[in-house]
């Protein structure tokens, strides 16, 4: 049943109560009314009975064929009764009701049945002092005719009913409408699924709170998505965020943390623990809590005020972790944990190969320097020796450009790989091209190159780095394994989409405890080594990272037959 025809028929119930009530009531008073007339009428015999009674005496009095006449005394004794069956049954008239009333109030009147004759009777009794006048009239069809109350008004009730439920069916399409449509947005609501284009609200009071509503509820769900995004936000930021990361209220318990904020929580600490809460408790976050001690925040504060961010940085063992405070306006917080012991790595190296750069500068620069003032502050020098001196400064100054090629190299390659170009390169030509382009090298060193790489093998990588990793392997061999030394470069085995490469030479090798760090930038196995070959001291650090960069990884060894032996990887997809 829809709420419209609930409403039809609870406007109706009322009516047809409301109806109801009335017409008894307007039946009643009709009865009332009609009572109370013939009361009147009898009240106006009984006053003329009374005078002549006093007057006369029983003898005079007015005799009415249709009524009956008693007078009763004080003690109930009948005085007069005009009906003879009445005279022959005396009784004390007393306990008759309309009498009894009549004693006492004045005046009194009863429809009811006669005692004595049997009969209905309209009786009227009216108290006159020492006496009473009682007038009995006939209950018959004339009387009760009159006595029937009219049915006009019951007419007219019935003739409006069709008219009212009319005007019910009018008011509550109206009121049922609003209630139809409150009633779909809740159920639209509950099912989380609003067709808000659906959903009428009729022009009236409730319906303009019921379209206030739906619009309120939309911006409620609009700014309920918004905050879901940005819950979902937070939450995705909090598990891919790097380092670790956690909120607290302004008592400082922790409300929100993920799981790399207690990793390193307990890496700081001395013994660890899975509750948040305690960290306030060491020495280690002081500068923390004498920071939010020192702000007192309050709700009115700025999120950017100046001295909303705090920053220091604590080291645990061998690593290092900077720790953050972020003050939110509430005065809620947010503390954050990086691990910076790479970035300070980092940093040291820098500033060494920052000090090597400018070291192994020094040298040629101050080579090239001499030579000239040489040539320039001696004119008397033969031709022959001008020569030789002109030939050590193009030989420093080549040098000189190796290595700032190779400081350019290395750092591209480890600082932004990703601008580097990309290109599917053929290993086998490439170390073809090398071999083509050290065949002089190796001749006069005495030297053979070997290759065997399959004609397919093929990487997608930076052709320049590529290059580098094969020219430093082999200008390396070349250099250090010594005269008569043989080159060999193989790729031995193809599976799950990388190369495995051998490359050795048959020369002297270095000493075992050198290994290790043979691919650090600048390290020498013995002092002038580097130098007097020509070398920089980074050509084997351009190659653990150019392979490194190719998703490959790259060992050295001592070959058991003499010289040194590299076992590398390239990834045909290094992506």
């Amino acid at each position: 049943m829809t709420y419209r025809t609930k409403l039809l028929i609870n406007f109706t119930a009322v009516f047809v109560v409301f109806a109801v009530v009335l017409m008894v009531f307007q039946h009643h008073r009709e009865v009332v009314y009609r009572e109370q007339l013939m009361a009147a009428r009898l009240r106006s015999y009984a006053d003329i009975v009374a005078a002549q009674h006093r007057a006369g005496g029983d003898s005079a009095l007015v005799a009415a064929p249709e009524m009956r006449t008693t007078i009763i005394a004080r003690g109930g004794q009948v005085a007069y009764e005009s009906d003879s069956l009445a005279i022959r049954s005396p009784s004390n008239h007393n306990s008759r009701p309309e009498v009894r009333e009549a004693w006492k109030a004045g005046e009194s009147y009863d429809v009811r049945q006669s005692e004595t004759t049997k009969r209905p009777y309209f009786y009227f009794a009216k108290n006159y002092g020492n006496f009473q006048v009682r007038v009995a009239l006939p209950y018959n069809e004339d009387v009760q005719d009159f006595m029937r109350p009219e049915n006009i008004f019951t007419i007219f009730v019935l003739l409006l009913f069709p008219f009212v439920i009319v005007l019910l069916l009018y008011l509550s399409d109206r009121f049922g409408k609003a209630i139809a449509g409150l009633r779909q947005f809740i159920e639209s609501a509950n099912r989380g699924l609003i067709d808000y284009d659906h959903i009428r609200f009729p022009k009236t009071e409730l319906g303009d709170i019921g379209s206030a509503i739906l619009d309120k509820y939309r911006q409620l769900e609009d700014s309920n998505k918004i905050i879901a995004m940005e819950r979902e936000r937070l939450a995705l930021h909090f598990l891919y965020f790097e380092g670790g990361i956690a909120i607290f209220s302004p008592e400082r318990h922790k409300l929100l943390a993920n799981a790399t904020f207690l990793q390193y929580v307990n890496a700081i600490l001395d013994n660890p623990t899975p509750n948040l809460d305690r960290i306030w408790e060491t020495e280690t976050f002081r500068p923390v809590i004498d920071f939010l001690n020192a702000r007192t925040p309050s709700p009115q504060s700025d999120l950017s005020a100046v001295g909303s961010v705090f920053r220091y940085t604590v080291r645990a063992g061998s690593a290092s972790y900077a720790i953050q405070v972020l003050v939110y306006g509430e005065g809620s917080f947010e503390l954050t944990l990086t691990d910076v012991t790479q970035a300070e790595k980092t940093r040291t190296l820098k500033q060494q190969m920052s000090n090597n750069i400018t070291h192994e500068l020094r040298t040629p620069v101050s080579s090239i320097r001499g030579y000239l003032e040489t040539l320039l502050s001696g004119p008397a020098l033969s031709p022959e020796r001008q020569r030789i001196f002109l030939e050590r400064s193009y030989a420093q100054a080549v040098r000189l450009s190796d290595l700032i090629r190779d400081v350019a190299l290395i750092s591209k390659a480890e600082e932004a790989p990703d601008t580097l170009p990309r290109e599917l390169v053929n290993l086998s030509d490439l170390a073809a091209e090398v071999q083509e382009e050290l065949a002089t090298a190796a001749q006069q060193a005495d030297m053979q190159i070997h290759v065997s790489i399959p004609d397919e093998a093929e990487v997608e990588g930076n052709y320049s780095l590529l290059y580098a990793v094969l020219r430093n392997l082999m200008e390396n061999s070349i250099r250090y394994a010594g005269p008569g030394a043989e080159i060999f470069l193989e790729c031995y085995r193809h599976e799950a989409e990388t190369l495995y490469f051998r490359y050795y030479d048959t020369g002297a090798g270095v000493p075992d405890e050198h290994l290790p760090r043979l691919f650090e930038r600048f390290y020498r196995v013995s002092e002038g080594r580097t130098r007097e070959a020509g070398g920089t001291g980074l050509g084997l650090s351009i190659v653990r990272n150019a392979v490194q960069m190719h998703g490959g990884t790259i060992t050295v060894r001592n070959r058991k037959g003499g010289g040194l032996e590299f076992l590398f990887t390239l990834r045909e997809t290094s992506r």
